[in-house]
C-alpha cells in the first residue's frame, strides 16, 4: 500500500481522536494512515467507527464508550 506507515509512529498523538475526527474531514475509513497490525491502526479505526456510530469523544475519555 502506498502512503501507509509500517512502523509504529514515534509521537504522542491520540490516534483514537485523530480517527474520530476523520469522518468530519471527509476522510474514508480505508484511508487509515497506519498499517494493519499496529496499535495505532486499531485505535484510529476505533475512533472512526465511534464517530460514525454517533458517540462522543468525551464518552471514550470518561470510559463510557468502548474503543
Amino acid at each position: 500500500m502506498r502512503g501507509v506507515m509500517t512502523e509504529p509512529p514515534d509521537d504522542n498523538l491520540d490516534h483514537y481522536a485523530v480517527g474520530f475526527y476523520a469522518p468530519g474531514k471527509n476522510i474514508s475509513r480505508d484511508a487509515c494512515p497506519y498499517a494493519e497490525g499496529l496499535d495505532a491502526h486499531d485505535r484510529w479505526l476505533a475512533g472512526f467507527d465511534a464517530a460514525v456510530r454517533g458517540e462522543r469523544l468525551e464518552d471514550r475519555r470518561e470510559g463510557r464508550a468502548q474503543g
